[in-house]
């Protein structure tokens, strides 16, 4: 299974190795435009998610699905286009799914984290638990375990169409359910960690759809016409935590 790439510390390791600020912000506004995406598969009628995150209050910062198809290396990883047209830190290349990083990072964390919950009705079809959750970025780039196997927890959920939708970086011991149990959209299902390759807690959201291409679950000029989430919300917030119906 394809591991998602680490969150925003990610990206911001690539700004720090940059010896000149100038030279960020030049790269920003040489991007390539991209035109609008009128061709991604659009969500199954029924199906809409509510927000995985029971605490929505302790989400600081969400980045997004990159949408410019070019792969980009070193600093310019930095270059990508999120569903409404946005740059980083809203998306970075190469990104397929949802950060929703923690606020207060570790110290939020050991206070006892945010709950990760179902965003839809579903079955259980694969987790992994048990990993070290303490994972961190590292001035240098990349990142550090700690001597720890990275390796990510995880609980992955089908739903109506076959749609996926996969939970991932959840902290040790935290998984609440069990494959092949049936779910309730709003179950809680893990809290968010730090597991695998991650450099800061938080929650990678990810949709596949049932050719298992990852999809945006944003609506927006540079997704798909319909949204995935029961209220979008407004770009700068976060989607609605109510389930449909």
């Amino acid at each position: 299974m394809a591991r998602p790439r680490v969150g925003y510390d990610q990206a911001m390791d690539s700004a720090l190795r940059l010896s000149n600020v100038v030279l960020l912000l030049t790269l920003g506004a040489c991007a390539p435009e991209v035109g609008p995406i009128d061709t991604a598969p659009q969500p199954p009628e029924g199906l809409r998610f509510a927000f995985p995150v029971d605490a929505p209050e302790l989400i600081s910062q969400t980045i997004g699905v990159d949408h410019d198809p070019t792969v980009y290396d070193g600093v310019e990883e930095l270059i990508c286009t999120n569903y409404d047209g946005r740059g980083f830190p809203w998306c970075y290349d190469e990104h397929d799914g949802s950060d929703y990083l923690l606020d207060g990072g570790f110290d939020t964390m050991d206070a006892g984290s945010a709950g990760v919950i179902a965003a839809e009705d579903g079955v259980v079809v694969e987790i992994s638990d048990g990993n070290y959750d303490r994972c961190h970025g590292v001035a240098s780039g990349g990142v550090d375990c700690d001597g720890y196997e990275m390796i990510a927890n995880y609980v992955v959920l089908e739903h109506e169409g076959g749609v996926l939708s996969r939970y991932w970086h959840l902290q040790s011991g935290s998984v609440l359910v069990a494959v092949g149990q049936e779910v309730r959209c709003g179950e809680p299902l893990a809290r968010i960690g730090s597991s695998g390759y991650s450099s800061t807690p938080h929650l990678h959201f990810e949709v596949h759809d049932p050719d298992g291409i990852s999809v945006d679950p944003y609506a927006g000029e540079y997704s798909q016409e319909r949204s995935y989430w029961v209220e979008q919300g407004d770009p700068e917030g976060l989607p609605g935590g109510a389930c449909a119906g």
